[in-house]
């Protein structure tokens, strides 16, 4: 790599792109693929008429060849830790001979990014700028919690990060307040709400099956990144001794860790612990288990939205580290929205209980509405239904895009 350099990088990164579903003629937005953004992008190609080409490998291993560790810092490289002529030469030059390849094939008029302040995607904001391409960003990442939305937005200040592309469409309300009201990374008219497309494909889910006739008890771990590690133990250990004082041929106790990592942490708690008659598994996706659950276990996370979704019985610890209240919540009992769809367990006893009566079929009774509303506060979901709509705000760009064009040249 050293030896070839980016055009050599480019070339590799090319052999990479996922072509699926590309058709000549076509609008095409270029896709710099990242983990959960292919989810977003199987939708858009499912329910759009437009292209997404995808690079799938190479685009942050290449670059670090010539990109210096300080400068790999996301969102702080831009001033913090401002590149080198010669590297952004090189990520420019990178950036410009792969979407010249890809172009070969198909015309690339976008290019579409998972996040807004990528160090890896600084070459490519620059070609697009010089070449007159929108580069659009479809944000992965939704701050809710709201110590958690003071700290990014306390982040895009201290690297003073400013967006140097064309429009950002974010999950909901709480990430455009983070990026336009609390920082000044852009102007608000650049921040669009359009949802996550990656949940539309609750749409093809049947979710309508009782959940007396279910046969998941569901875990959903908390164990990174949470600031509840010691808690999670001992929801674990109350889940694995319901299962072992509750189970039935009917019913399944389910842990749904997030990865290999994760599945070896807590399948060595469980070690520990002595406890062996729980399932535990990253691999099946949330739209097999939710809707197969009856009752659902979990703290903090967008998961549980997705549980709601899918018509299960949701309960969230509240003791000890988790909290159903306060900055570093997502879910706070003080709303009563919340309160109503929500239970919360404040002891382990209470926990346990929860367990015991789903297992018996007792469930609360919660309003369609309720439910609507709830899922709203935390993802936007447009009138219209699918959070594909922000293929509309990719034409738009597009279209704006070419009209300038016309103009500077008329001039």
């Amino acid at each position: 790599m050293r030896v070839g350099g980016p055009r050599l990088a480019a070339l590799l990164t090319y052999y990479s792109v996922d072509w699926k579903g590309v058709l000549p003629g076509r609008t095409t937005v270029l896709c710099l693929g990242r983990e959960s953004f292919y989810k977003d992008i199987k939708e858009l190609r499912k329910r759009t008429v437009l292209n997404f080409p995808t690079v799938t490998a190479g685009f942050t291993r290449f670059q670090s060849e010539w990109v210096p560790l300080c400068s790999q810092e996301q969102t702080f490289y831009q001033n913090k830790h401002p590149m080198d002529k010669s590297v952004a030469l090189k990520s420019r030059q990178y950036a410009q001979f792969l979407i010249w390849l890809v172009s070969r094939k198909v015309q690339v008029h976008a290019i579409m990014s998972a996040n807004l302040d990528y160090w890896q995607d600084a070459g490519f904001k620059d070609v697009c700028a010089s070449e007159n391409i929108p580069f659009v960003v479809l944000s992965r990442e939704h701050p809710i919690v709201p110590e958690v939305c003071d700290i990014v937005s306390k982040r895009y200040a201290d690297a003073r990060y400013r967006f140097k592309g064309t429009k950002i469409a974010v999950a909901g309300q709480s990430s455009k307040d983070v990026i336009c009201k609390r920082s000044n990374v852009c102007s608000e008219h650049d921040v669009i709400v359009t949802g996550l497309p990656r949940f539309d494909a609750w749409f093809d889910v049947d979710t309508t099956r009782p959940k007396r006739n279910r046969s998941n008890i569901t875990l959903l771990t908390f164990t990174r990144g949470y600031f509840a590690d010691e808690t999670f133990k001992e929801v674990l250990d109350i889940f694995c001794r319901s299962a072992s004082t509750l189970s039935s041929e009917s019913v399944r106790f389910l842990v749904k860790t997030k990865d290999c990592e994760d599945t070896l942490a807590v399948k060595m708690i469980i070690k520990e612990r002595g406890l062996y008659n729980v399932e535990v598994d990253h691999a099946r996706d949330l739209f097999d288990i939710l809707p197969e659950s009856k009752l659902v276990l979990g703290y903090n996370s967008l998961s549980l939205v997705e549980a709601v979704m899918a018509n299960a019985e949701v309960v969230v610890p509240a003791w000890g580290q988790c909290r159903s209240s306060g900055d570093n919540v997502m879910y706070s009992e003080d709303n009563a929205n919340v309160a109503n769809v929500l239970s919360f367990a404040k002891n382990p006893v209470e926990m346990y209980d929860f367990i015991d009566l789903a297992i018996k079929g007792s469930f609360r009774g919660v309003d369609q509405e309720e439910l609507d509303r709830f899922v709203g506060r935390y993802i936007y979901r447009p009138a219209r239904g699918s959070s594909c709509e922000v293929s509309k705000l990719v034409n738009e760009v597009i279209v704006a895009n070419k009209v300038a064009d016309r103009r500077a040249i008329s001039q």
